[in-house]
């Protein structure tokens, strides 16, 4: 006989607005847990449509434009930053990327002359990486790759009401995302 465990409820919400959904798991009789089917699709689909895309994605500006997605991310916040630099921490705060990658990526990108590394005029310890002209004009034409990708891979696949449906759902989890995942902002 399987027990079924306590509601799951949102994360980081307030306890007063807390939404709880049907129960996302059984535990069977040897004590191991199963997503139930509706939640095992929604699941294991959102984590394979993500391991597929990214790797394709991946694959395809790497062979196109020797960069990887983390990289293409790096440039474009450099491109769309004040007089195109920024502090390495704030790089790796606004990415996601941790701070020894981020440097990593950085050191292969000035080796290609796609950005340059200076030190911070009021922070001896800090420094600052700057997209340089060749490196604006890759981002640019990474991007045209990345954006067409997308639309392929993803939005082509889907009707308006479908993308609405994701656009909420994911809202719900991360609200601010999108600010803060444009390059512009």
């Amino acid at each position: 006989m399987r027990a079924i465990l306590g509601q799951n409820t949102m994360l980081d919400k307030p306890a007063t607005t807390e939404r709880t959904c049907s129960t996302a798991y059984e535990v069977d009789a040897e004590g191991l847990a199963h997503w139930t089917e509706a939640h095992r699709d929604a699941w294991i689909g959102l984590l394979e449509t993500h391991k597929r895309l990214t790797r394709s994605l991946d694959s395809e500006l790497g062979s196109e434009h020797g960069l990887s997605l983390s990289g293409l991310e790096l440039l474009a916040r450099l491109a769309a930053a004040d007089n195109r630099q920024m502090h390495l921490t704030a790089l790796s705060a606004a990415s996601g990327v941790s701070l020894s990658r981020v440097s990593r990526i950085i050191d292969a990108l000035v080796a290609r002359e796609l950005v340059s590394r200076t030190a911070c005029p009021n922070d001896a310890r800090a420094v600052h990486a700057q997209i340089s002209d060749c490196g604006l004009a890759l981002v640019r034409a990474a991007q045209a790759t990345h954006f067409a990708s997308v639309q392929a891979a993803s939005f082509d696949q889907l009707d308006a009401e479908e993308i609405a449906t994701l656009a909420r759902v994911f809202g719900k989890f991360a609200p601010h995302a999108s600010g803060e995942c444009d390059a512009s902002q």
